[in-house]
């Protein structure tokens, strides 16, 4: 491939050149007007600056056809009309360039897109989700004959975005089993993110719930768990093993949730995640949430995800929310484990600063749209 830019005049004349040096198999990428300076750089002159691109290979496989088939008909010229060239080269050349633009100068994608870009890649969302979402882009602009603006380009890359994340639709992420239990890291806000789906079950819902905790690492979480167990006149339980756990839940029988809170530990300790399972019959009655911060580096929530692998993880719950700027490693998470998100958190208070999301307010929390 050969890519070249070309000072003109105007666009016929720069249509011209681009036919005199690549051939008439050249697309073109981007333009934009210009100015010249002419003698002595004291004149300004109007021009535009062009960037095309040809696919040597396929052109001298073409021209070899015509000389042993010469009955071949002519290729159509290129369309005069700029903006009908631009539009057609961007979907036949702009969806590869894109997939390689490691190695290609990223100044070729058009203005809108190219801000959009920047957004998301500011965002920390990786290159090849955004490739993706702007090849998709591309395609659907061209099929309905759109021209794009920065505003409609990022609304657009938003629902594309959202299309790219596990199947979670709006209210999925409700409470829907009799037993809901949170496990994660240690310092990531386990504790009050239950307290604040308990207390959400009984002040909007008004159903009949209980506690157990199997945190028996530290009392002061124990304690934590206590007071919202008595503001919400709800019984809690500890349970050191899986023999209590059972009975607990005998005793619980009647209630229409049983919230269990664990023990934060160091999610790379292998230790902790089967103490869990030893207590914990992880079963298809149990709706397990895994406990994440926004605040978290990628590589350690992608670790997280992996040690937890070997329990059924039925969505995941973003804590922190307030505390970043930027939500693209979540994105790029969601993305690759094909967890879906069920809740957000984005404070302390109780009951009020947690909500569930679907796919599509999550990315609008990331662009912003």
């Amino acid at each position: 491939m050969r890519i070249k830019k070309f000072v003109a005049g105007s666009m016929q004349e720069a249509t011209k050149q681009i036919r005199h040096e690549l051939g008439n198999d050249a697309v073109i990428l981007n333009s934009k007007k210009i100015q010249t300076r002419r003698f002595l750089g004291l004149v300004k002159k109007q021009g535009v600056e062009v960037i095309a691109v040809v696919d040597q290979d396929f052109s001298d496989a073409r021209k070899a056809k015509q000389q042993v088939q010469p009955a071949f008909r002519e290729p159509a010229p290129l369309p005069e009309n700029p903006v009908q060239l631009e539009l057609a080269s961007q979907v036949k050349e702009l969806k590869t360039l894109l997939e390689t633009r490691h190695e290609q100068p990223a100044d070729v994608l058009p203005g809108p897109l190219k801000q959009t870009d920047r957004l998301l890649a500011k965002q920390g969302v990786s290159q090849a989700i955004r490739t993706k979402a702007l090849s998709r882009l591309l395609s659907t602009s061209f099929e309905a004959g759109e021209q794009w603006t920065e505003e409609k380009a990022l609304r657009r890359v938003t629902e594309i975005l959202a299309e790219l994340l596990p199947e979670n639709p709006e209210g999925n992420a409700a409470i829907r089993s009799k037993y809901v239990v949170l496990f994660g890291a240690t310092g990531v806000g386990k504790t009050t993110t239950l307290a604040k789906l308990a207390a959400s079950s009984v002040l909007e819902k008004q159903k009949k719930i209980a506690f157990i905790t199997t945190d028996t690492y530290r009392i002061a979480a124990v304690e934590q768990l206590k007071t919202y167990a008595e503001l919400l006149h709800a019984p809690l339980e500890v349970c050191y093993t899986k023999e209590e756990f059972k009975t607990a839940q005998q005793k619980f029988a009647d209630f229409d949730h049983v919230f269990i809170d664990t023990a934060g530990r160091n999610f790379k300790d292998g230790q902790y995640v089967r103490e869990l399972k030893e207590i914990i019959p992880f079963e298809r009655g149990i709706q397990a949430f895994l406990v994440l911060s926004a605040t978290s580096k990628y590589e350690d929530m992608k670790e997280l995800v992996k040690q937890f692998s070997s329990i059924p993880i039925d969505q995941l719950i973003l804590t922190k929310v307030d505390e970043t700027d930027s939500l693209g490693t979540v994105m790029n998470l969601l993305a690759e484990s094909r967890i879906g998100l069920g809740y957000v958190t984005n404070g302390q208070n109780v009951p009020e600063d947690i909500r569930s999301v679907s796919n599509a307010s999550f990315v609008k929390l990331l662009t912003g749209c």
